[in-house]
């Protein structure tokens, strides 16, 4: 399945333009369909996500990661099992343009905030900054199916 990392810190140790391409290489093997980051500074951090993606349940680009919108922008390993009852749930909400569990999560993760978390059926770990609540949310399914190490 796809693979995720990042860095949340102080600008003058996030990793350089290498160190990210470097990452890149590494990860193609968990997910050889696409690569790509997403990187933004801010007045006390800097925000760095890249993912490697594998691509299973929507195979268009349109799902490829890291996928942003107007709420944060997520990182996404994983399969959410019940990402179908969750969406019919959130299109009273908002709309969507891709049949992706992640786009679902997305969405989720922006409505609802880490709350939104404990409606998730399935095996993840993800990285999601809030750019309302301007918050990093990283979390991993409660059996461990998906590792997620961090480092503080």
């Amino acid at each position: 399945m796809c693979g995720i990392a990042g860095y949340f810190g102080i600008p003058n140790s996030k990793p350089r333009t290498s160190n990210i391409t470097n990452c890149i290489k590494l990860m193609k093997n968990r997910g050889p369909d696409f690569q790509d980051f997403y990187k933004k500074d801010f007045k006390n951090n800097s925000l760095l996500l890249i993912n490697s993606r594998l691509k299973i349940l929507d195979k268009s680009n349109k799902s490829n990661q890291p996928m942003i919108d107007d709420n944060g922008v997520l990182v996404f390993n994983g399969l959410i099992y019940n990402y179908l009852e969750i969406k019919n749930y959130l299109s009273k909400f908002t709309s969507f343009k891709t049949n992706s569990d992640t786009e679902v999560l997305l969405k989720l993760l922006g409505i609802k905030g880490e709350k939104g978390i404990n409606l998730l059926d399935g095996m993840w770990a993800f990285a999601y900054y809030s750019f309302k609540t301007k918050k990093l949310i990283i979390s991993r399914d409660r059996f461990g199916e998906k590792p997620l190490y961090y480092f503080k």
